[in-house]
């Protein structure tokens, strides 16, 4: 059987780190995505290799859709030196976009 291979986007932290931990100690690889944390990320690599399965990441802009282009290069090129496959199994859409402001009281009405 081929060895099993998630892509989290948003995996350096947070929920998406937590799931790719949970499911590297099930035995899935993990190809996990960051924003702007290279370190954080590396950091995460490292757990999930402590495991025993492998894992890599890379680094993704949900927000600049221009892109995803290259993005999707990127993860044809690890996939192919790392793991010797064109593609993976399961993806976890977790990485997102938002506006951190505080919720001013006249907003909270619209809400």
């Amino acid at each position: 059987m081929t060895q099993r291979i998630a892509l989290v986007t948003g995996g350096s932290r947070g929920l998406g780190k937590n799931a790719a931990l949970k499911l590297a100690a099930k035995g899935t690889d993990i190809l996990l995505t960051y924003h702007s944390n290279r370190q954080a990320a590396l950091d995460v690599v490292a757990e999930i290799e402590k495991k025993g399965v492998k894992a890599a990441a890379l680094a993704l802009n949900v927000g600049d859709s221009t892109t995803f282009d290259a993005f999707a290069s990127e993860v044809a090129q690890v996939l192919a030196q790392k793991w010797g496959r064109t593609t993976f199994d399961y993806l976890l859409n977790n990485a997102g976009i938002g506006l951190n402001a505080p919720l001013r009281r006249d907003q909270r009405s619209a809400v």
